[in-house]
């Protein structure tokens, strides 16, 4: 049968006509969208570097959509600590190695020009033909992984699979500032530590650093899951961490600190939420239950900073040595623990929990402070200040 070119109109992609077979689905002609425009404005860097390399462009043009995909314009935004590391080119090998790998393309400079921003709420304009858990107008909260073009975008495109519709006892803002840190959390305790496998009916953590926004959401995701959460901060974040309802809640700062976290104990995980330096981790190795498959668990690992300065192949080589070196010297291996490092991780199942906690209450957004898109450089340097209570959001300007 010939081919024939067949005209299609579409107000909201950059398709304008294509040639079809009569026996072939045609993509395009499935699309669900609402009007939108192929343009819009996002922060965009072009090169690593500091905040000046972070450019507003008002002419970005917007992505294909794949079937599993949707786009959503945003209503708010958060800023991770993984965005301000990522401006300066933290991860780059990694991450280029994946963009490069799903783009079918060996170019060294892939990213480019490349938009950060990793979670976010806003409304569904878009959906391909393989979406069928959302729909045109939903609010939705999700994130997207950090190999690929982000959230600091007014259309921001992203995998229905990493996106659910916003529960109604929460806000646009609240719900902008959940899912990256916790998948990050959720990883950490489910994958990481294995906590699902642990069988004790006494189940105790220590959460380092429990009111930032991993930490948060940690704490809140534990209790959820009915185990016994311990938590440190300091004299000044004690009522914000109070109000997540930990068991326990011990200042960092006091002298006897070391000596109470003890007394707490033991414990089948603790999580390093607060990013303590490599070298400290030891001091906290005997607080962990001996004989119970218990895990240290760090957020703060030379992963990626292994890979950077050494190259793909030689940095995974190093990081297999570092991980083994620690655990070996540590002593701890004898015991059946393990130092392990966590890390973000794109699972469905997990913004699913997530997801039911909140709608149920068990888990509630901690927000630092909030912004506009135009203050978006503004942000980045109050997170690289750290010390957060919860997340920073940005929010879209309100229309004319």
């Amino acid at each position: 049968t010939p081919k024939k070119k067949k005209k299609i109109q579409h107000t909201g992609t950059m398709f304008v006509s294509c040639k079809v077979s009569s026996k072939l689905p045609v993509f395009i002609n499935k699309l669900q969208h609402l009007k939108y425009s192929t343009r819009t404005a996002a922060w965009q860097i072009s090169s690593y570097g500091g905040l000046e390399e972070l450019q507003f462009n008002d002419n970005v043009k917007v992505p294909v959509l794949k079937p599993k995909d949707v786009l959503v314009e945003m209503k708010a935004v958060s800023v991770n600590p993984i965005d301000v590391a990522m401006l300066g080119g933290y991860g780059n090998v990694v991450l280029n190695t994946l963009r490069q790998a799903e783009s079918c393309s060996m170019e060294s400079n892939v990213e480019f020009p490349l938009i950060l921003g990793r979670d976010f709420c806003g409304k569904v304009v878009a959906k391909g033909p393989g979406v069928d858990n959302l729909k045109l107008d939903d609010i939705v909260y999700g994130v997207i992984e950090p190999h690929k073009q982000g959230s600091f975008s007014k259309l921001i495109l992203a995998n229905s699979s990493l996106v659910h519709r916003k529960p109604s006892n929460i806000s646009d803002v609240e719900a902008a500032g959940v899912l990256y840190t916790g998948l990050t959390a959720w990883s950490a305790l489910q994958i990481t530590a294995a906590l699902g496998l642990i069988y004790s009916r006494d189940k105790r953590v220590l959460v380092l650093g429990a009111s930032g926004g991993v930490g948060t959401i940690a704490v809140q995701l534990l209790k959820a899951w009915e185990i016994e959460v311990v938590a440190t901060c300091s004299e000044q974040a004690k009522e914000l961490v109070n109000s997540l309802n930990p068991n326990l809640i011990i200042d960092y700062n006091e002298p006897d600190s070391m000596h109470d976290i003890a007394g707490a104990g033991p414990y089948d995980v603790i999580l390093d939420a607060a990013g303590i330096p490599l070298d400290q981790i030891n001091s906290y190795l005997p607080f962990l239950k001996t004989g119970k498959f218990s895990k240290f668990v760090t957020l703060r690992s030379p992963f990626l900073k292994n890979t950077d300065s050494l190259g793909l192949i030689p940095g995974l080589i190093q990081n297999a040595v570092d991980l083994l070196k620690s655990n070996f010297q540590s002593g701890e291996l004898c015991k059946t623990n393990t130092i392990r490092w966590g890390f973000f991780m794109p699972i469905p199942y997990a913004v699913k929990e997530i997801n039911k906690f909140i709608e149920s209450g068990l888990i509630k957004p901690v927000i630092d402070s909030t912004y506009t898109f135009c203050d978006l450089p503004k942000v980045f340097e109050k997170v690289q200040q750290g010390h957060l209570r919860g997340k920073i959001i940005v929010q879209a300007e309100s229309k004319a």
